[in-house]
């Protein structure tokens, strides 16, 4: 019988290995900076929207204080015509 030839099949070799190795790493490494990214640009669009709703508050605030200030003036005009209607009954009980 004929001795046979055992041909060595062609494995991966260890550089190639590594170097698959670091190309996933490198997409895990690009795949983690986008989702960073979109996170960011999602902050930034709520930080926006709460500017704008903060705005709005501080314009409703100011309406309010407005508002306020008419009550107040409306408050003293009572006053003054109940001090007068005091005067008045006051006067005339003594009459």
């Amino acid at each position: 019988m004929a001795e046979a030839v055992i041909i060595p099949f062609p494995g991966v070799s260890c550089a190639t290995r590594e170097q698959d190795r670091l190309r996933l790493a490198l997409e895990d490494l690009q795949s983690a900076l986008a989702e960073q990214k979109r996170a960011l640009s999602d902050w930034r669009f709520a930080m926006a929207e709460l500017g704008v709703g903060v705005a709005g508050l501080g314009h409703a605030l100011g309406n309010y204080q407005h508002s306020l200030g008419g009550v107040e003036s409306r408050l003293t005009g009572l006053r003054a015509e109940t001090c007068r209607l005091q005067d008045w009954s006051a006067s005339a009980a003594f009459s």
